[in-house]
């Protein structure tokens, strides 16, 4: 009887075995499901508020109004990366794999509350570096889930200073298929 205590202690103490995978990595419907959250609400947010970061002066004349669809459309994306680090049909073949998509999935979630905040202050500057940072980290983890970049919708740092450069690819084709 004494033990009862001690062994409800352990027991509460205690963290439950990480999940396993599944035997043969994910299935085609959770890498599916996963694909429309990425294509229906991670990347349409994404790439909106990229175009109105860098190009919204040219489509809206009042600042207040672009300051506020800024906002929006960074807690809409802050929204569906809160979704993302929820995820728990991950594509991984390994307990290891699931912690490098989580810490992926951590961090993004991190600097796109740190791109919220710079916004509402009004910082441009650490806003575009965040934004840069997520398309980054972004860039970084389907790299290493191995899945195909072409390039990123954020432009580098250089070349939104040069104002002369011109937007195409880093590498054209020497010949057509």
């Amino acid at each position: 009887m004494k033990c009862l205590p001690v062994l409800l202690t352990i027991a509460a103490c205690a963290k439950p075995a990480p999940q396993q995978p599944a035997a043969g990595g994910a299935t085609i419907a959770a890498v599916a499901e996963l694909g429309l959250l990425m294509k229906n609400e991670i990347n349409p947010s994404f790439s909106r508020l990229t175009f109105l970061m860098f190009h919204g002066d040219s489509v809206e004349s009042d600042d207040q109004s672009l300051v506020a669809e800024l906002g929006r459309s960074a807690s809409q994306l802050r929204g569906s990366i809160a979704r993302l680090r929820a995820w728990r049909n991950v594509p991984a073949q390994s307990l290891e794999g699931r912690d490098v998509f989580f810490t992926y999935a951590e961090s993004v979630d991190t600097m796109t509350e740190k791109l919220v905040v710079a916004l509402s202050n009004g910082e441009q500057g650490a806003a575009e570096t965040q934004l840069e940072a997520i398309a980054d980290t972004c860039n970084n983890c389907h790299h290493f889930f191995r899945l195909k970049i072409e390039d990123s919708i954020v432009p580098s740092k250089s070349a939104r200073n040069d104002r002369t450069a011109a937007v195409m690819p880093a590498a054209l084709p020497t010949e057509l298929p």
